[in-house]
């Protein structure tokens, strides 16, 4: 654990986390918060692709993903933070689980991870305030 903590990636995930969340307005189920889940989904996909990894397995992942940003524009915008914030734990732990390196970069899964728990926290501080 503690190496980890010592990892580039890590420290940019979290710097990116912080910075892009610094100053996050009032949550918009179509904005790019909702949108970059996808995103970075489809980063994995890429990814497999190009290393020749197997790619159902992220094709799951980006329709699951994109499923998810989807349901969040359907729902009351309060629910659809929560939904979303869900999300984006759901990918903190794609991220776990894809660590090894094989499908992604390392580097990836290190910058990723603590990003999508930071964005994950501030959806659910936003909409616990909100509510």
């Amino acid at each position: 654990m503690t190496r980890l903590l010592h990892r580039p990636g890590v420290h940019a995930g979290v710097l990116l986390g912080v910075l892009g969340l610094a100053d996050l307005g009032p949550f918009d189920p179509s904005g790019p918060i909702t949108w970059i889940l996808p995103l970075v989904a489809l980063g994995y996909l890429v990814a497999a692709h190009l290393r020749r990894a197997p790619r159902r397995r992220q094709l799951a992942g980006l329709a699951i993903f994109t499923g998810v940003a989807a349901v969040t524009l359907l729902l009351d915008p309060v629910v659809g933070q929560f939904v979303l914030a869900a999300g984006w734990v759901g990918h903190a732990a794609w991220d776990w689980a894809h660590r090894d390196g094989s499908v992604v970069p390392r580097w990836y899964v290190d910058c990723c991870l603590p990003f999508d728990l930071l964005v994950a926290a501030s959806l659910v501080a936003a909409a616990v305030s909100i509510g």
